[in-house]
């Protein structure tokens, strides 16, 4: 400790006391020192460059991209071109069910041809190529959700009024995953099994289903 003249060296802080008169003043060295010396940094974890870090963020994975297909049928693959060759243009009726992949791709249950034929006598629509048979999936398929988009292209193609779904779980699925389309009627209607059983007022309903606009 000790006393500086303050004509000598007078901090800038100090220096209206010196204008107004004071002439000494009485400063700890050591705290000068102190407060004079430059906090230290530590460089050990500092490289070559002077660039401050950056934290790596690891890149977040994309979401997948939704399937998209082609208007053309003869792009989409096999069998679905072949299948949707079957359809008649613009019919005014598509039906589907679970098994109709396999009805149509070789593993047809013998039941379900005359079931169908009889059904479409009795509602009017035989011979009339008003009628399509559309699946949704195909057995053992490696890609379901690729054929449910498939299985939407082609509806919009092929522009029916109205879709009878033989099937009130698949019904339920489809109207909820079906693009927005005003002119499409979703029908749910009993599976072929049911049908099968004869009940006559079962087969009424359905008659009647089909054969209202």
């Amino acid at each position: 400790m000790g006393l500086h003249d303050s004509l000598l060296d007078v901090p800038e802080r100090l220096r209206i006391w010196q204008l107004a008169g004071v002439r000494y003043f009485y400063l700890d060295p050591e705290a000068q020192a102190v407060s004079a010396q430059p906090p230290e940094q530590d460089f050990s974890a500092i490289g070559e460059s002077s660039t401050p870090e950056v934290a790596s963020v690891s890149p977040v994975p994309a979401a997948a991209a939704p399937y998209a297909v082609s208007d053309d049928p003869a792009s989409w693959p096999a069998p679905w071109p072949a299948l949707f060759a079957k359809a008649p243009e613009h019919p005014a009726l598509v039906i589907t069910y679970a098994a109709l992949g396999d009805d149509m791709t070789g593993r047809a249950d013998p039941r379900h041809g005359p079931l169908w034929r009889k059904l479409l006598v009795a509602c009017g629509l035989a011979g009339k190529n008003a009628v399509a048979f559309w699946p949704v999936h195909l057995l053992d398929s490696a890609d379901p959700q690729r054929d449910l988009v498939i299985f939407f292209a082609g509806l919009r193609l092929l522009a029916p009024r109205k879709l009878a779904v033989f099937d009130p779980a698949m019904a339920a699925s489809l109207t909820a995953q079906c693009p927005p389309n005003d002119s499409l009627k979703i029908v749910s209607l009993p599976d072929p099994d049911t049908l099968l059983q004869g009940d006559k007022e079962v087969w009424d309903h359905v008659v009647a289903s089909l054969a209202s606009p």
